[in-house]
């Protein structure tokens, strides 16, 4: 099956993938995401096995990946000030290999198979729920971030895993069912401990997404009422423990709207400063609105346009804090449509793919990820940042690939 990749070697390189990111990413962060990447590096082989090639030249998303990441060699070349700086592509490393994934995913497709995934995301976000609390009480933490990452990247992380891990209630059968309402609980709950404001945005689509479904469902119906009065009762606990020392920043949001939206400031420190940044990014994509300035050179952007204010991000590792912006000044228009093309790419995916049993699973799980991701990128850098970039690559390929009635069973009509 997978060329020289024994399968055994093969079967355990992925496990400890999906351990890595399902399970664990929102709490080790960089140290799942990095290992899962050089594994899945050990994958190439399966390239060579029989049809492997012709299932990824027939997958639009994988193809959408692959190409983004050629566009952002060639656009990182052009705008390259040393011959490092077109490794900065690296960051997006994750999308490329993916379709080594969804290769593999497609031999394991079937109903067990996205249940399978679904249960390791519900218990990827019960884990995070956990080490947040621990966060809080046992690192004596302000705000739940995970052991490497930062509050605003570990709910970009569990979130997708949460309503991804809700899957699986249209996909189990008996009472199993009613434990995928704990992901999204989980994950929600998590989202307010770490205090993250822009990515709390994405909880009122995913809810309505997953809600819209869960009524289409007749199976679900029921539950989607159920599910929304326990997470309604979770949530109020929740705020009632936790909220005055965590919604004082999403009150302070809220407080400043007014102002923002008459031209002025919002009195919050990090919203201006993002403020600051935004118009700074435009100002650097006017000056080179076709091929950017290249991703190595986004803090020499800002340095060049607002010395007084970004001075020190020349060099740096600098962000400005919104996909659009980053992919503006980093690719120009070429990279702006780059990132389009990566969140159109999961929706794209789930249309181009067959029509069975698993269509609308599937089709809910990839308008999650796009939605979701869509939204984090609002409020800060989120593709290009190495975890939810691999667990975004990896969980389109793995949903397309695996969440798929097997032809034999669609042949016979098997549901």
């Amino acid at each position: 099956m997978n060329g020289s990749l024994p399968d055994r070697a093969a079967t355990a390189i992925v496990w400890i993938i999906l351990v890595l990111m399902l399970v664990l990413s929102p709490t080790l962060g960089s140290a799942s995401s990095v290992p899962a990447q050089a594994l899945a590096l050990l994958l190439i082989p399966i390239l060579w096995s029989p049809g492997a090639v012709t299932e990824i030249r027939r997958a639009p998303a994988q193809l959408v990946f692959i190409g983004v990441v050629i566009v952002l060699i060639v656009l990182y070349s052009i705008t390259a000030r040393r011959p490092g700086d077109v490794l900065f592509f690296a960051n997006f490393l994750a999308m490329p290999l993916s379709a080594l994934l969804f290769v593999i995913a497609l031999k394991r497709q079937g109903r067990d198979a996205a249940i399978l995934v679904a249960r390791l995301c519900l218990l990827g976000t019960l884990v995070a729920l956990g080490f947040a609390f621990f966060d809080l009480f046992g690192r004596n933490m302000a705000r739940a971030q995970g052991l490497i990452g930062n509050p605003n990247q570990m709910p970009r992380v569990v979130l997708p895993l949460a309503f991804i891990g809700l899957s699986g209630i249209f996909l189990d059968r008996g009472l199993y069912r009613w434990l995928y309402l704990l992901a999204p609980v989980a994950g929600i709950v998590t989202t307010i401990l770490t205090g993250s404001r822009g990515a709390a945005l994405a909880i009122p689509a995913l809810v309505l997404i997953a809600a819209a479904f869960m009524v289409h469902d007749r199976r679900t119906r029921l539950l989607a009422i159920v599910g929304g009065a326990a997470l309604v009762l979770v949530l109020g606990l929740t705020l009632a423990l936790f909220g005055p020392q965590l919604l004082g920043r999403f009150a302070v949001l809220a407080q400043g709207l007014g102002p923002l939206l008459g031209g002025g400031t919002t009195g919050d420190m990090a919203t201006d400063e993002r403020l600051v940044m935004y118009s700074t990014g435009l100002q650097a994509f006017a000056q080179s609105p076709w091929v950017g300035w290249g991703w190595a050179n986004l803090g020499n952007a800002a340095a060049a346009l607002r010395p007084d204010v970004f001075a020190n991000a020349a060099g740096t590792a600098f962000m400005f804090h919104n996909d659009a912006v980053n992919f503006a000044v980093a690719g120009g228009i070429l990279g702006v449509m780059c990132l389009v093309a990566m969140l159109a790419a999961p929706i794209v995916g789930a249309f181009a793919s067959p029509r069975d049993a698993l269509s609308a699973v599937r089709l809910y799980c990839c308008l999650a990820l796009s939605g979701a991701y869509m939204i984090f990128g609002l409020t800060d850098s989120t593709l290009g940042n190495d975890v939810p970039t691999t667990l975004y690559a990896f969980l389109t390929a793995i949903v397309l690939g695996a969440f798929r009635e097997p032809v034999a069973d669609a042949k016979r009509g098997v549901a």
